[in-house]
């Protein structure tokens, strides 16, 4: 997640605030768009709050980095600004400004880093789209990327095969998203498996964030049913077993 746009830009904004006078409140809040649209889903007021939480959360630590962020940010401390707040942080804790603000970066990265995982939409989608007709299964397999961001081509393997395919990203129809697709057809059920599954389609998608995943199967052959799996830093499975 390191060189993910949308962390790097609520970590510059949870920095921005550090800088505005008084104290840290919803109007100052306002002012980062960011963390106002993604964060507080269009609610300064949710924005403002959702922080707050993370202070009673992980600000616990006296000398941490995130209780660092939020006094200087005014949240306890004097100080009309940054430099005052740092002045009054190294009165309180017996260290230098230069360590105050190394503390409050760090909080601020940290912060960054809880607020994007916690968002639900805001990342990949990984889809597997999967239907059986008369003992032959068809598979697709795409995945949705935001332009710009850090990615990793996902591993399919079908039947403990490994599939080596490209998946070449290309634009889609949503601005905000990269595609990318494979289609795996004509695969017959229990075709050189010694296992009861008739047919396994894992794929195996290891992102910077973590991905969201739609799986739906359709299975035509009565007795057969899908096992549907998804695991949230893994991947997703489809398996087709006989009743």
């Amino acid at each position: 997640m390191k060189d993910d746009p949308l962390r790097k830009d609520i970590e510059s904004e949870l920095r921005g605030l550090r800088t505005k006078a008084g104290k840290l409140d919803v109007d100052r809040v306002a002012s980062a768009e960011v963390l106002t649209d993604v964060v507080g889903r269009g609610s300064t007021e949710r924005a403002f709050t959702t922080l707050i939480a993370l202070l009673d959360l992980y600000g616990g630590e006296p000398e941490g980095d995130v209780r660092a962020y939020f006094e200087t940010c005014g949240v306890g401390i004097e100080g009309d600004n940054l430099n005052k707040r740092l002045d009054a942080y190294q009165a309180r804790h017996f260290v230098d400004r230069r360590t105050g603000l190394r503390r409050s970066d760090r909080g601020a990265e940290q912060l960054s880093y809880i607020l994007r995982d916690q968002l639900p939409n805001e990342r990949p989608w990984g889809n597997i789209a999967l239907t059986e007709i008369n003992g032959v299964v068809r598979v697709k397999v795409w995945v949705d990327v935001f332009h710009g961001a850090l990615w990793r081509r996902p591993h399919v393997y079908i039947n403990g095969e490994f599939q080596d395919r490209s998946f070449e990203l290309h634009d889609s129809d949503n601005y905000l998203f990269a595609t990318a697709q494979e289609v795996f057809e004509e695969i017959s059920l229990g075709s050189g498996r010694d296992s009861d599954d008739l047919f396994r389609i894992s794929v195996y998608w290891v992102m910077p964030v973590w991905p969201v995943w739609k799986v739906g199967a359709s299975v035509d052959t009565t007795g057969l049913y899908a096992v549907l799996t998804t695991e949230r830093n893994r991947g997703a499975e489809v398996v087709i077993i006989s009743t």
